[in-house]
């Protein structure tokens, strides 16, 4: 008689998209900005690109005080257009055909966004048992299929225009993590940024009191700001 492990008994994901074909639209992206990863055991970096989409036809209740929603499933990219690239090769078959060298230069992926489109989810299995629900084609909506209306409102969070400290505390502890990691969001200066250090900044230059000021204090003193900037991602949280 033996004694062994035994795998823990896997309870079923009702948050896990559905494996199959199914009407999608994009409604959602999240640019995380530039990564440092292992290859073979070479070092690389990515930029990373998270994508959401919404399963319309495909709904469950996460939420009773919400009722049915749709499924969503997400996908990182590496924001990159070389001809093996997983993101260059989807937004092609998503649009149907290759973009050339004039339109890769003028296109803006993040109009994708409010997009529809058809997904083949396949569920894999980690190590651990647990199954993960991975976007493994997207191509464009068939001839005569229209995709309902859309649920989720559309959303996107990047360093232009679209960064949001108070946005970016609300995404998952994971996500911020890789996020404050970039050097994106280390030489980020948007005024939510700015306000976010403002606390620091006053506490090492008391007589500047409002955003306002700071911000112009920080135009002036850009060497400065880069040092606070720096020693408040390194305050020891794990991120």
């Amino acid at each position: 008689m033996s004694i062994k492990f035994q795998k823990p008994e896997q309870q079923p994901n009702k948050f896990l998209a559905p494996a199959g074909t199914h009407i999608a639209r994009c409604f959602k992206m999240i640019h995380v900005g530039t990564l440092d990863y292992e290859y073979q055991g070479e070092p690389k970096k990515k930029n990373s690109l998270w994508v959401y989409f919404e399963l319309p036809n495909e709904t469950q209740t996460f939420n009773p005080e919400i009722g049915e929603q749709p499924y969503s499933v997400n996908i990182e990219y590496n924001l990159t257009y070389y001809e093996a690239a997983k993101l260059f090769k989807h937004v092609n078959s998503w649009r149907g055909r290759t973009l050339s060298p004039q339109e890769i230069d003028d296109f803006e992926v993040s109009s994708l966004i409010g997009e529809p489109c058809m997904l083949t989810i396949v569920h894999n299995n980690a190590a651990s048992g647990k199954t993960y629900a991975n976007i493994n084609s997207i191509t464009g909506m068939p001839k005569g299929m229209e995709c309902p209306k859309q649920v989720n409102d559309s959303y996107l969070w990047d360093y232009n225009e679209n960064f949001s400290m108070a946005e970016l505390e609300k995404f998952p502890p994971f996500l911020v993590e890789k996020i404050k990691s970039t050097p994106e969001f280390k030489s980020s200066k948007s005024s939510d940024n700015l306000e976010a250090f403002q606390k620091e900044w006053h506490d090492a230059n008391p007589g500047i009191e409002s955003p306002a000021a700071l911000s112009k204090a920080a135009e002036e003193l850009p060497n400065d700001f880069e040092d606070l900037n720096q020693s408040n991602n390194n305050d020891g949280l794990p991120f």
